[in-house]
């Protein structure tokens, strides 16, 4: 690969569903980016194609997208599914070659992706995220979490820092949207599901508001999620 196309870091991550029933080997594969040097060209030469609304944003969004949809090949490509690319649906989520599923994610300085075989799984999610800088917090608590989650967050700053949690409970919210927006269909808020347990890889949701037949209220979701070595979050539900 040349710098404008880097090979990815795979992380190779064992977890159950979101009902804990089933075990699987996630193969996540992350490709770090600089943004401030990335050169639109790069989409030509790797034959990756540029939406117009990206080729009209800033550096960094189009930064973001290629390495999203790059991390995405590789993943179809190391699975054995057919490698396409993936458009955007009318929601923003990304549109999977048939026969396939998967999840992109990124943050400023990385990206990643999963791909698996449609016909195993219902849905999966992965989300990237930095812990929360001083001045998000109080937006992001407003945003991600209702008091009881506050309450319940501020019981475990042993386990990680409020930043660190606030962030947490963001990206496992954005991988169940993520994963369970082809059976729901439709926009849903993150007071759909509300942290009941947060442990050392995992945090476990209830359904709070009626989304789907396969994700109905009081229906249980576990999330994984690890720390990785600079400090992101990743975060990934399956089922």
């Amino acid at each position: 690969m040349t710098a404008d196309h880097p090979s990815p870091a795979v992380l190779a991550w064992p977890l159950t569903d979101a009902a804990g029933t089933r075990t699987v080997t996630l193969a996540v594969h992350l490709v770090e980016f600089n943004a401030a040097t990335f050169d639109a060209g790069a989409f030509a030469s790797a034959a990756i194609a540029l939406p117009l609304e990206v080729a009209r944003s800033v550096r960094k969004r189009q930064a973001e997208y290629f390495h999203g949809r790059l991390a995405a090949r590789f993943a179809l490509a190391a699975a054995g599914l057919p490698v396409a690319d993936i458009g955007k649906g009318a929601s923003r989520e990304p549109l999977w070659p048939a026969g396939t599923l998967g999840s992109i994610t990124h943050n400023s300085r990385r990206a990643g992706a999963v791909a698996l075989p449609a016909a195993a799984w219902h849905g999966v999610g992965i989300d990237l995220e930095s812990p929360a800088s001083r001045e998000l917090q109080d937006s992001l608590a407003a945003l991600a979490v209702d008091a009881a989650e506050l309450a319940l967050l501020a019981a475990h700053e042993r386990l990680l820092p409020r930043a660190a949690l606030l962030s947490l409970v963001f990206s496992a919210k954005e991988s169940f949207y993520k994963a369970a927006f082809g059976a729901v269909g439709r926009f849903f808020d993150f007071s759909a599901v509300r942290v009941r347990a947060v442990g050392p890889g995992t945090l476990d949701f209830v359904v709070a508001e009626p989304l789907c037949a396969a994700w109905p209220v009081g229906a249980a979701v576990r999330a994984h999620w690890r720390l990785l070595p600079d400090g992101d979050l990743l975060t990934a539900i399956i089922w």
